[in-house]
This record gives structure tokens, sequence and C-alpha cells, in this order.
């Protein structure tokens, strides 16, 4: 299903939207699937047939939970239906736990990060993670580690490894340094996350995936580089463009498998520059591009 059609079923459902008198009284929000129902159901079909397509994957870090919320961009909801894949940085909040049943069914993965980069908490850490996934239907955990590889590191993730195992039908992603990982264990995570964010140009970023790929043996259709909208990079004739479609362009010519946003909450919704950037990123990928 080719995300412009997506695109267009849903520029349907908003018209209707729009298309009623403001009420002084007596006001209340009827979404797209209250107004009309079958078109909704058309758009969630098309949505579902193009996540369970052949694809590169665009997932996004959530700073989820904030102390006050003031706006849509802090809620869960409110994240782009087109992504794969969500990564809560904290805890669920009662907001969250409202907004999940939602996105989920729009087959949008919700993973909770779990930082192990104390390894002497890294164990507790994720045993709080994995009681979170059960007790509130989470679809994984991101493990993420950004420390040296010491002997008290290697201890760590064998006994995460270990819970990694036990669980059936979760989605597992590594965000850091992914030498944390034993060789043995490297099958078990869906995507490797390559911090980008603060990456000078291309050519490093090649160096980067030239290591994970080369260097660890991980899969390039593993890879998944992040980058920070808001940012730029250089490109190979040293100009600065815009990261998320210039590293975009190097997941498809490295045949990585997709693109994470970070800090989407903050930026995404600068209609001027964040959102175009984003979406410009997504129609690169998919589907002008398909695997």
């Amino acid at each position: 299903m080719k995300l412009k059609q997506l695109i267009g079923i849903f520029g349907a459902l908003t018209l209707a939207a729009c298309d009623a008198d403001i009420e002084p009284i007596d006001q209340r929000f009827v979404g797209p699937d209250g107004q009309d129902p079958a078109t909704y159901g058309a758009y969630m079909d098309a949505l579902r047939s193009y996540k369970q397509s052949a694809h590169y994957v665009v997932c996004a870090r959530f700073d989820n939970n904030p102390e006050k919320v003031t706006s849509e961009k802090e809620c869960l909801r409110s994240m782009p239906d087109s992504l794969d894949i969500v990564m809560l940085a904290n805890p669920l909040s009662a907001f969250d736990r409202e907004d999940l049943p939602g996105v989920q069914r729009k087959s949008t993965k919700v993973l909770l990060t779990a930082d192990c980069s104390d390894p002497a908490t890294a164990v507790q850490t994720v045993d709080k993670a994995l009681a979170s996934v059960t007790a509130d239907g989470l679809d994984g955990v991101v493990i993420s580690y950004s420390g040296a590889v010491t002997d008290a590191a290697r201890t760590a993730e064998a006994a995460i490894a270990q819970k990694l195992a036990a669980l059936s039908g979760k989605t597992f992603v590594f965000n850091g340094n992914a030498a944390f990982v034993a060789s043995a264990s490297r099958d078990r995570y869906a995507y490797y996350l390559l911090d980008a964010t603060t990456t000078e140009n291309v050519y490093i970023l090649q160096s980067d995936i030239d290591y994970l790929t080369g260097y660890l043996g991980i899969p390039a259709a593993k890879v998944i580089p992040a980058v920070t909208v808001s940012e730029t990079i250089n490109d190979a004739q040293s100009q600065p463009q815009p990261a998320t479609s210039e590293v975009a362009k190097t997941v498809m010519k490295s045949a990585l498998g997709g693109l994470a946003l970070s800090g989407i909450s903050s930026d995404y919704y600068d209609v001027s520059t964040i959102y175009p950037r984003v979406k410009a990123a997504i129609e690169l990928l998919n589907p002008a591009h398909e695997k």
C-alpha cells in the first residue's frame, strides 16, 4: 500500500472534520472514526497493509510523561500514524495508558526504554521495564547502553539476554554501544539504533555504519540511524542538508533498516520546517523507494 494513498484517505477524513459549523456551547470532540466510520475503516485497513509490507522502518523516540502536559504534541496519541515504532523514554503516565490502545490499533509498536548504562543496576532496570511491558501491554523494550564494555557490563548483558530470551512475541531494539551485546545474543534484537544526532557529515556516518556491519557483523537491515529532525548534516560536497532526508539517502544506499527520529515531541509540530522534513524523509523512503 503506497503512503500517498494513505495520505489521500486521511485527507478526506480531515476535510470532513472541518466541514462543520462551530457551536458556542455543548461542544464535543468527534474523531474521524466517529464522523465517517467507513472511510476511517478503509484508512485503518490501508495503514495495516502498509506496515505489513516490505518497507523502510520509521521510528521515533518520544519524551513521554512530562511534568505537565501543555499541548497535543506531548500526547502519545499525537504521534504520526506512519510510524512503525514509538520508543518511550520514560515510564508510562496515566495519559499514556489511555492513548496506548489507539496507537497500537494503528499497527504502531510501542516500546519502553531501559537505560542499562550502569552495570550495577542494569538487570533491575530491565526487570522493571519488563514488568511494565507485561502490565501495560507494551510491544517490547529498547535496551540502552552507552558505557564501556567491562567485565561488569558483560555479566549484566548475559543476565539481560536470558530475560529477553524468555519472552516471545516482543520486539527488542538496542541503542548505544552495540559492542555491549554478545555475539551470541545479537540476533535477538530486531534493530540497532546508530546515534547520528551529532554526526558532522555523511562520511563519518558511513564509517559508523561500516563498524556495525563490518566489525561487529550486524546485518545492515537491522541498522537504523537516529537523527534530530531540526539538525543538519553535511553531504558529500560539504554542504549542510536536513539530516532527515540526507541520512535517508544513506539508508537506501546502504540498504539499512530505516530511520529513527529523535526528540520528535519537541519539534515535530513546527509546521514551517520540522513537519515538512519528517514528511519528506518518510516519502523518500516509502513508497517511492520501496525495498
